[in-house]
């Protein structure tokens, strides 16, 4: 069942990273407005143009922002943490055999019982 769930999730991560990496490059647009300009990337239907013929809402735009904001200014902080997690995981080992010897060379029969 192992094997077979994970022969399952590996191609279902390979048509995943495929759909996000085609949806980032292909569907790339730009919003102009008069202060300034948002430029993101979803599936849409062109236009005549080429160009996309949707508009955002207000709180569309403010989730767009968001997203941008934790990816740009998070994600350093993310990977210096998986960093440290890593490297305090493989360069700090413990030696645990010492804690076994111990509990192996001790006598572990039980006290006898007096009637």
């Amino acid at each position: 069942m192992s094997v077979f769930r994970n022969s399952i999730l590996k191609y279902l991560l390979v048509v995943l990273f495929i759909s996000y990496y085609t949806g980032s490059v292909a569907f790339t647009h730009v919003h102009h407005f008069p202060t300034y300009t948002i430029i993101h990337s979803h599936p849409y239907l062109p236009g005549q143009d080429g160009q996309p013929q949707h508009t955002h809402s207000t709180a569309a735009f403010e989730t767009i922002n968001l997203l941008n904001d934790i990816v740009l200014e998070d994600t350093p902080v993310f990977i210096l943490g998986i960093v440290w997690v890593l490297l305090a995981t493989f360069l700090l080992q413990r030696d645990y055999t010492f804690v076994l010897r111990v509990i192996r060379s001790r006598n572990l029969r039980a006290p006898p019982a007096f009637i």
